[in-house]
């Protein structure tokens, strides 16, 4: 063979070698969360949910919202029947459970247009991703009120769950309800949250990747890494339902209910703010000593809180006094167990609920 040949062949061998290491690099040491994070930038992330596996379609959706500069965590739970634009014009329509995850181009489209958010990032998440996950965590203890379908396999108080359990707990939600699973959601996540500094230890890069090795994500795992750290970071936490209404059976984003939604929901992820966060709390007595949630309504009431309702519980007596966040509101609840001196905080969320703190008032309190 001609030796010209020769060399011409060895040099685009060269340049393909050199290509193939470049984009290796790339994928393996790139990192598009620090780079957003050193433009004081929002990371978005929608999250895919179903049991049984189905390919790219999902029942459950969820979109994240992290403030890299106070740490803030914004959850917006997305309802299956949202409208979805699969042309620019919205002429073609479809609900965001029936399409295809391949079409995720559409729903960063329509979450742009709608919410003026732009979400680059997806993971998608199947319950034997979920059980395998809380077990690689070690189990999650959840409080057990009256939660039904729950409640009656389980005693009022703590209750271990294992990654079985866990998705049981989620999908025994009353009548099958998507939104009553979302409120089972975030009793876990905010459950896992307020634990953090107990699970710091198990976090590391190596085990990211344990994690996250079945489960499908455009995200990499040293930018899983890097959203964990601000995770573990302090800061509040936040939920809300994408805001809108129903339309023909689609549910629509309107103007109206978003510029509440960007007021009440998206500036508190911004802006830190020095007021005294908002609680409407109810007291109730967990002992058969009297007087008890009186005198706690009557020295929050004096302390400037706003208690909407007192008396007496029916649940099992209680020796130590417990703090039930209703809503998720880190801020707010940390700062009733500061002023209260309760240690104990569980979520049982119910967003029926006018209060989103309750407090059930235990023998300890009596000293």
């Amino acid at each position: 063979m001609d030796n010209k040949y020769v060399k011409l062949i060895f040099a685009a061998a060269a340049v393909f070698i050199i290509f193939l290491t470049i984009n290796f690099y790339r994928k393996y040491n790139r990192n598009v969360i620090d780079e957003i994070i050193s433009m004081d930038d929002m990371i978005n992330v929608l999250v895919a949910g179903r049991n049984v596996y189905n390919e790219n379609t999902f029942s459950f959706y969820a979109l994240i919202t992290i403030n890299p500069v106070n740490n803030n965590i914004g959850i917006t739970f997305i309802p299956p029947d949202y409208r979805i634009m699969m042309n620019d014009d919205g002429t073609k329509i479809k609900k965001i459970s029936e399409i295809d995850l391949y079409y995720f181009d559409r729903i960063k489209y329509t979450l742009k247009k709608d919410i003026q958010m732009n979400v680059p990032f997806y993971i998608k998440v199947y319950s034997p991703d979920v059980v395998r996950a809380v077990n690689l965590i070690e189990g999650i203890d959840i409080f057990s009120m009256d939660q039904s379908g729950f409640a009656d396999k389980n005693s009022f108080g703590l209750n271990y769950l294992d990654g079985e359990r866990t998705v049981s707990y989620i999908n025994s939600s009353e009548k099958n309800s998507i939104y009553m699973k979302y409120d089972r959601i975030l009793d876990l996540l905010l459950t896992l949250y307020n634990d953090k500094e107990n699970r710091k230890k198990l976090f590391n890069i190596e085990f990211i990747s344990e994690m996250f090795k079945n489960i499908k994500t455009n995200l990499l795992n040293q930018e899983l890494y890097s959203i964990a750290e601000i995770v573990f970071k302090k800061g509040n936490v936040d939920s809300t339902l994408l805001p809108g209404g129903f339309n023909n059976g689609y549910y629509v984003v309107d103007e109206l209910s978003y510029r509440t939604y960007q007021q009440e929901f998206l500036t508190n992820l911004v802006v830190e703010t020095e007021s005294e966060p908002t609680a409407k709390i109810k007291i109730l007595n967990g002992t058969s000593i009297p007087g008890l949630a009186r005198k706690l309504r009557n020295d929050l009431i004096r302390d400037g809180m706003n208690v909407v309702e007192f008396g007496t519980s029916n649940y099992p007596p209680i020796y130590d006094s417990i703090i039930i966040c209703r809503k998720s509101d880190i801020k707010s609840v940390n700062k009733i167990a500061e002023m209260t001196g309760i240690g104990k905080i569980h979520f049982v969320t119910d967003t029926t609920q006018l209060n989103n703190i309750m407090i059930i008032v235990g023998e300890d309190m009596a000293k």
